[in-house]
């Protein structure tokens, strides 16, 4: 049952009695922050204390592979642990692009699709991406008034408050005009200096956390550089009939699948079976719940994402075995379906953060061995090669899939305990970073239901 509490003017104001209206998420948000302005808290549009725009919408042309070019993330990448760049976009041949570059400390807005209202902080390593129009900037000079709406604009409050604005007949949509009108509630100083403290931590660790990882996988690329391919992939290749065995699929024979197996292997590589176990559990029947009555279940694209994007809780009587789809810490996991040239075999390491937490049957899962490290074994996984080994094992007509049987037969590069622990250390500022996140987000939503005086009713 949602319960929430409103003010007699509001039904004179609204011209409405039924519960329903008055119980609909964006409508609860903006009678909470009435009751808190009626209390006497001060509150501010986010458009006063920030720039908040978006550039020109553009045809994008892709660079040439050795055309001068920025790299460039889809609006919702910005949202991964380590975000990747999906392509290159023309110097030259697109108008302004350099201004397509977030300033470093600028908020990120999504403003567009199905799961529109999320927000992030573009630090060092986001800012040398280029991104669409599709995510609007919010730049606050004000390093604590930053963290503090950075805080605010995550809360279930200040999310209903986005979506509340939201247009469009097929695509939701949201504009800078949207964006600017959200009233910020300033709490008692006290409370607004550790919601900033904590917020302030969290995006410290996480931009720690990328530029270690960074560092650490360009200097696996410097000491073993992927092979480069002989011949133009376009003039394809042969190979005698004698070595196709059980596939007819080209790629799972692409000779950069071989020269990297080749390579690895004689850098000292193993087999990945005798690091780890590989599982992939049976598909199951989804039981949807609130997340009092479930446990949250990760998806192939939400595993990738240090706070994940709608996620869902489920009921632990959709399985037959609900621990077969537990995640445990020390885990390295990776979507095993979807497309080979897409995310599929992009890997996270499960930290504590997300302990006892469900994945679903797309999730490939990698359990360490015996006196194997969770840092080293993430490591070679994420390499190069091994990426290259694993998307040549796809099968399927429409979408990639591949089983856990073959995952262990690739051949995985050696990492030392030094660059393990500077990867397990990473993995647990992301997983810092997301702990002090959520503090800072709850202590922000108790504080504005207890000044507002009205009951929690889980505005989301």
């Amino acid at each position: 049952m949602n319960i929430t509490t409103i003010r007699a003017r509001s039904v004179l104001v609204n011209d409405r009695l039924d519960a329903h209206f008055f119980t609909a998420p964006g409508v609860a948000a903006s009678e909470r922050l009435a009751m808190l302005e009626a209390t006497g808290m001060e509150t501010v549009r986010l458009g006063d204390v920030a720039r908040v725009w978006d550039p020109p919408r553009f045809a994008r042309a892709w660079a040439a592979p050795a055309e001068p070019g920025i790299p460039y993330l889809r609006p919702y990448d910005v949202f991964d642990y380590l975000p990747t760049a999906s392509d290159r976009l023309s110097v030259d041949r697109n108008s302004g692009v350099e201004n397509l570059r977030p300033a470093p400390g600028s908020l990120l807005q999504t403003c567009s699709g199905r799961n529109l209202g999320p927000c992030t902080y573009a630090d060092e390593y986001v800012a040398e991406f280029a991104l669409s129009h599709d995510m609007i900037r919010i730049e606050i000079p004000d390093l604590a008034m930053r963290a503090y709406a950075l805080a605010f604009l995550k809360t279930p409050t200040g999310q209903a408050l986005l979506r509340r604005g939201k247009s469009g007949s097929v695509i939701d949509h949201l504009t800078t005009a949207d964006v600017a009108a959200i009233p910020i509630p300033l709490l008692p100083a006290d409370t607004r200096r550790r919601i900033v403290d904590r917020a302030e931590r969290s995006v410290a660790a996480a931009a720690g956390a990328r530029t270690r990882l960074a560092a650490l996988l360009a200097s696996q690329e410097e000491n073993l550089p992927l092979p480069a391919r002989g011949a133009r992939l376009q003039d394809g290749w042969t190979l005698p009939a004698d070595s196709v065995r059980d596939r007819l699929d080209a790629a799972y024979y692409d000779p950069l699948v071989a020269a990297a197996r080749s390579q690895v292997a004689a850098a000292g590589g193993t087999r990945c079976g005798d690091l780890a176990q590989a599982s992939l559990p049976l598909r199951y029947k989804r039981y949807y719940v609130s997340g009092e009555h479930g446990r949250p279940i990760l998806s192939g694209r939400q595993l990738l994402q240090l706070e994940p994007v709608n996620l869902r809780y489920v009921s632990d009587r959709s399985f037959r075995e609900p621990e077969k789809y537990v995640v445990r810490s020390g885990m390295t996991i990776f979507g095993a379906v979807g497309r080979a040239e897409g995310r599929q075999g992009t890997a996270a390491l499960v930290t504590e953060d997300r302990v006892d937490w469900l994945a679903s049957n797309d999730v490939m899962r990698l359990t360490p061995r015996a006196g194997v490290r969770p840092g080293a074994l993430w490591l070679a996984i994420a390499a190069r090669q091994s990426r290259v080994q694993i998307n040549a094992l796809s099968f399927g007509s429409v979408i990639d899939h591949m089983n856990p049987d073959v995952v262990e037969e690739i051949i995985l590069p050696r990492i030392d305990d030094t660059a393990a622990q500077e990867a397990e250390d990473a993995w647990q500022l992301f997983s810092e970073a997301a702990r002090t996140m959520r503090e800072a987000v709850s202590l922000l939503e108790a504080e504005l239901v207890v000044h507002s005086g009205q009951l929690d009713t889980s505005v989301a």
